[in-house]
């Protein structure tokens, strides 16, 4: 190649090349049938950041409210390794735990629903919730003996926490033991009187009795406290098979 020829080849590749090694200073977009959206940066901005009064629970909770649960593990857990005495950050990681724990189990990944209650047990051995939510687990597969420990230790831990109780007389329910069962279901309705999933398995108990009124009175309740649309469905469900 003569001199002149590979003199100007050379000015024009090298701009070229130079505009393909360089990385670009904004945020990368891509077209989209919707217009122009930019590509998520690789790394994450920091959750905490330096001076401005947040802790690592407050991180955790938030994301926990974005229903971020992987992350909020990652970071709760990161967080846990300089300052492994903090019993509140303990807490939170737990609470992690147990919100990917119950999204599993709407997908039905059972394994994975055990294994993160578990986790949240291990991390948090004091915490009333981490007990609770296992023994609920348990007994939602069927195993009430397993998911009576773990409820008793809840209650052991934090005597006065209603859930428990009712999730204690539900598991005698299903062990035949009604008057047990309505013993627990009663004092969970002592303490918290406007929680209407207490009343529906107070009425399971009722019907198991034979006492179809009280039953259907407490069926009235849930109808009259519960805003959750499941339990009211199967609430009015059950009223009206009794009502026939």
């Amino acid at each position: 190649m003569k001199p002149a020829i590979l003199k100007t080849a050379i000015c024009i590749l090298l701009p070229i090349l130079a505009l393909s090694c360089a990385g670009p200073s904004q945020p990368v977009q891509q077209e989209s049938e919707n217009g122009v959206d930019n590509i998520t940066p690789a790394v994450s901005p920091p959750i905490v950041n330096p001076g401005d009064g947040s802790t690592p629970e407050d991180a955790c909770s938030a994301l926990l409210i974005s229903a971020d649960y992987d992350r909020a593990i990652e970071e709760a857990g990161a967080a846990l390794e300089t300052d492994p005495e903090d019993t509140a950050l303990r807490e939170r990681l737990a609470d992690a735990y147990i919100a990917r724990a119950w999204y599993y189990k709407a997908k039905r990944l059972n394994p994975y629903t055990l294994s993160d209650l578990g986790k949240a047990v291990e991390v948090a051995p004091e915490y009333y919730r981490a007990h609770y939510e296992l023994g609920r687990f348990h007994n939602n597969q069927w195993q009430f003996s397993i998911g009576l420990l773990y409820l008793n230790k809840a209650l052991s831990l934090k005597p006065g926490f209603a859930p428990a109780y009712s999730e204690r007389g539900y598991s005698n329910y299903k062990k035949q033991d009604y008057e047990t069962a309505l013993a627990e279901v009663n004092k969970a309705i002592a303490l918290d009187a406007e929680d209407g999933q207490f009343y529906y398995v107070r009425s399971l108990v009722y019907r198991a009795m034979g006492k179809k009124e009280l039953a259907i009175s407490d069926l009235e309740t849930v109808l009259r406290l519960s805003k959750d649309n499941a339990l009211t469905d199967k609430a009015g469900a059950d009223l009206q098979a009794l009502k026939k």
